[in-house]
């Protein structure tokens, strides 16, 4: 129960949440930019609200931080109901997307702002600074402005004065967007790792996925001011609730068709796409007949130019596109009747004779258990 507790705690009845969403609506007008959304977070949780634009994931965390007021609901932390709480007295501070340092100090003096305005004694702000600077690794920058700063370095000075106040809960903001693929990479395991020794609940919004599934603990996959799905990412990658979860979280391949029954494999699927009957693993509660889809993403279809030993979900067709990355290729293989799927492929060897270009004839097979069964 202990483990489950320390790193699940969201499957632990016992365990009360740190902050609990209760039914929250925030309309603008006549629009309701959050609709009746529930949601609870775990203390020392690193959630990621994940959607795309205009889904309400930023309002949320507006909402979170007291800049916005629900229209209906309540926000509880700690088991304190907040939401009539202004902003500047919630033990809660948000980091935004602009980092918004102030030009004329330095970085010690950043970070030491919000510290000077709670009127702290100064050698506490000093230790407090001295601190933060050392968690960011920062100290030999301190005397610098931020216009003498890298983008990464001003993200880690805005981090740092948002945790210099020891709030119970850090949201961010699309934290690393102005930052560069490698840069925006390497500052994620900085962010888990800041995250980890303060033992900080951290609530991100983002759009990137690669991001979300990265630092969460869980994500909570936002569409039109409803959560659709809320989950680990792994659960969310692997056993999405309905197609556009599936479509959102990465690349996937689906195959319509009609329910055909269970059995010794698991689900037939009579589809039009693949025109003929394939397999799923994860057995079906639905009537016979009814319309299916089967995800399967493309790491986990095989592709090959020899014909597989396998009697079930095996499909041929002609490689119309290819998409090379280095370390693996993507194969967009045209089926015989027109359906187009991809399948990946790391790139291990160098051999010609496993060499696959365009027009080639191939066959593209997975186990059963690879394929996730949806119903809408």
């Amino acid at each position: 129960m202990t483990e489950i507790s320390t790193l699940e705690p969201w499957k632990d009845s016992a365990q009360r949440p740190y902050i609990e969403i209760k039914n929250v609506t925030k309309k603008f007008g006549d629009f309701s930019a959050i609709d009746n959304l529930s949601l609870n977070i775990y203390k020392n949780e690193f959630f990621s609200l994940l959607g795309p634009s205009g889904c309400g994931k930023t309002t949320l965390l507006r909402i979170l931080a007291g800049f916005e007021k629900p229209t209906e609901g309540s926000i509880l932390l700690d088991g304190e109901d907040i939401s009539q709480v202004p902003p500047h007295l919630r033990p809660i501070n948000m980091m935004f997307q602009s980092y918004a340092l102030f030009p004329h100090m330095s970085v010690e003096k950043n970070i030491a702002f919000g510290l000077k305005q709670d009127k702290l004694p100064a050698n506490e702000i000093k230790d407090r600074v001295d601190e933060m600077l050392e968690l960011v690794q920062l100290t030999e920058l301190a005397k610098r402005k931020p216009n003498q700063l890298s983008g990464g370095q001003s993200q880690r000075v805005a981090l740092a004065r948002s945790l210099a106040k020891r709030p119970k809960l850090l949201l961010l903001d699309e934290p690393l967007g102005a930052l560069d693929k490698r840069l925006r990479e390497q500052t994620q395991f900085e962010l888990m790792n800041i995250q980890e020794k303060l033992g900080v609940t951290f609530v991100i919004v983002t759009h990137d996925q690669e991001e979300a599934m990265t630092v969460s603990s869980r994500i909570g996959l936002m569409d039109a001011g409803h959560l659709t799905q809320v989950a680990t990412p792994t659960e969310i990658y692997e056993a999405p609730v309905n197609r556009d979860v599936a479509d959102f979280i990465g690349d996937v391949n689906f195959l319509e068709g009609t329910f055909k029954g269970n059995d010794n494999i698991g689900t037939q699927l009579d589809s039009d796409d693949a025109k003929c009957i394939v397999y799923a693993t994860q057995a079906t509660d639905v009537d016979i007949g009814r319309k299916l889809w089967f995800a399967i993403r493309p790491e986990k279809l095989e592709i090959s130019k020899k014909k597989p030993d396998f009697e079930n979900n095996v499909l041929k067709g002609r490689i119309e596109d290819i998409s090379y990355v280095g370390c693996m290729s993507t194969y967009h293989v045209k089926l015989d009747n027109g359906k187009v799927l991809k399948a990946c492929r790391a790139n291990r060897e160098r051999s010609a004779e496993h060499h696959l270009t365009w027009e080639d004839e191939v066959y593209l097979h997975w186990l059963p258990h690879s394929a996730i069964v949806l119903q809408s």
